[in-house]
């Protein structure tokens, strides 16, 4: 006599290995995106480090700049007094030219250029949407808003120096070195001579400084808006990083 077959075993079985199975794809599954999430975390730590310390060079370069600007805008007003008093007959032509070699390069040329190789990358690889929206829109607002802005303000910054040294105080270009005694003498007799008496003695040298002067101006309110917008991304990215570094 034959023993009576137990379906259910069987059913409870096959269904018991079903589970399994999808139990373990399942299991894998969520092991592979938890160890995906870990791995973009850490992405996201390095890159908010990443750009902070993109935001600490752009800070110091930013200071350095600032520092430069304050140097221009004491030497122009040191330069456009004595331009002043000459004019008025206070000052004979020889001192002008003395203060003319003493302060010598009126304006050095310091612009400011935005560290953005952090940034861009994140654009590229679609990681910038990580940060917190608020975040996003400050930092690309840094980096592509005020970014068009420092590039537009450095060329008419640059093309204002260019004009001046090379127009109105050719000095500077003719002899490099200022800080050497003999080449100082040698740039008084520069400014002696009586077509560059002519040249730094008009109207269009006295015109000329106070147009550098404002351009500087100009600049240093800039300067001093992108150091505001440098700082508040740096704190915000600070804070976000803060945020997601912290032990859980």
């Amino acid at each position: 006599m034959k023993t009576p077959i137990d379906y259910r075993f069987f059913t409870i079985k096959y269904v018991f290995e079903f589970f399994v199975v999808v139990l373990g794809i399942t299991v894998s599954f969520w092991v592979d995106e938890w160890n995906e999430q870990r791995k973009l975390d850490r992405y996201h730590v390095a890159d908010a480090k990443a750009m902070l310390e993109d935001l600490a060079v752009d800070a110091t370069r930013l200071e350095l700049v600032s520092q430069t600007i304050a140097r221009a805008e004491s030497n122009t007003a040191r330069l456009l007094d004595n331009v002043e008093n000459f004019r008025e007959g206070v000052l004979p032509y020889s001192s002008l030219a003395d203060s003319i070699v003493e302060i010598g390069y009126v304006y050095s040329y310091a612009t400011f250029f935005m560290n953005n190789g952090t940034y861009k990358s994140l654009i590229n690889n679609g990681r910038i949407q990580r940060f917190p929206l608020a975040v996003e829109k400050e930092v690309k607002d840094y980096y592509e808003f005020v970014s068009k802005r420092v590039t537009d303000n450095n060329r008419l910054v640059d093309d204002a120096a260019w004009d001046y040294y090379s127009q109105h105080h050719p000095l500077c270009h003719a002899i490099e070195n200022l800080s050497s005694p003999d080449l100082r003498t040698k740039a008084t007799r520069f400014l002696l001579h009586d077509d560059m008496k002519s040249e730094y003695s008009n109207t269009s040298f006295y015109k000329a400084n106070i147009s550098l002067r404002n351009r500087i101006q100009m600049h240093g309110q800039q300067v001093k808006s992108y150091q505001k917008k440098c700082a508040l991304v740096d704190s915000l990215v600070r804070a976000h990083l803060e945020e997601i570094a912290a032990p859980r």
